[in-house]
């Protein structure tokens, strides 16, 4: 007897559309699972990166950005990492390399400050302020920088002062003297700290002056201010060109180096003042 084939009835509309539901379903769920899985890979990179960038940025601050000291309302009292200590005055401000310290200990300051320097005769301790830098291996001195003026008050050790485009060019101070540019960076001068240079006790004080081709009349002026003295001069001497380059001399005696190549004679009015007169 031959077999009867079974007969396969077709979908019905609704059994075919609840099919398709389920497949579209089954797709769209894996899709999503899919989407979700790249959602969550591409977070994983994102904060990945993003803790690598803020390491990053933290390192970087940490072994490269220098360290700034800013006294805005009152002074600053630091200590440095090699034992010195700096009084940051009120408005100044002080910026320390990371590398610090290091073959030298390069410190840079704007404004004013005391600097209580340990002591290292391998490792110079260098304050950079302004158009000047104070190399030190040990010592307590104060800096004080306003407008162009740039004066240096040393309490103990030895300082050395140069300009950083001319750093040949250096002067040595000693404790209770003061380096002074009196506001013009082509002036130096090295003489007893204020206090010291008015004491009615030292009328003899000597002090260290050095210019290049000045007129009488600045050269005079800066005399006067050191020395604190009075020099009357000839008036249509005003222009006339000088050059000093004295060491520790006193008032009478920097007088005297300049009357010679003016060709004036000197007369002493009294303990203060002096004339030059041809």
């Amino acid at each position: 007897m031959k077999p009867q084939d079974d007969d396969i009835e077709p979908l019905t509309d609704q059994e075919a559309k609840q099919v398709w539901e389920q497949l579209t379903s089954r797709i769209k769920a894996h899709e999503e699972k899919k989407k979700k899985n790249k959602i969550i890979k591409l977070t994983s990179i994102m904060v990945a990166a993003t803790v690598l960038l803020i390491f990053s940025i933290v390192a970087y601050r940490n072994i490269f950005v220098p360290q700034v000291y800013q006294a805005d309302r009152h002074d600053l009292y630091i200590t440095l990492k090699d034992g010195s200590k700096v009084t940051l005055l009120k408005g100044s401000s002080l910026t320390i390399e990371k590398s610090f310290p290091a073959e030298t200990r390069d410190v840079y300051l704007q404004g004013n400050a005391i600097f209580n320097v340990a002591k290292s005769k391998d490792h110079p301790f260098i304050v950079h302020a302004g158009n000047y830098q104070a190399k030190v291996l040990g010592t307590v001195f104060k800096v004080l920088q306003k407008g162009s003026n740039f004066n240096i008050d040393l309490y103990e050790g030895k300082v050395q002062v140069s300009q950083r485009e001319k750093p040949q060019e250096s002067y040595i101070i000693t404790p209770n003297e003061t380096f002074s540019n009196l506001g013009d960076k082509n002036v130096a001068v090295i003489a007893p700290t204020a206090q010291n240079a008015k004491d009615p006790e030292n009328k003899t004080f000597s002090a260290s002056l050095a210019f290049k081709d000045f007129n009488l009349k600045k050269a005079i002026a800066i005399a006067e201010q050191t020395y604190h003295i009075k020099i009357i001069y000839p008036s249509d001497r005003d222009s006339s060109k000088i050059s000093v380059l004295s060491h520790k001399e006193t008032a009478e005696e920097f007088i005297e180096r300049i009357s010679i190549p003016l060709n004036l004679n000197i007369k002493k009015i009294n303990e203060n003042t002096f004339q030059l007169q041809e």
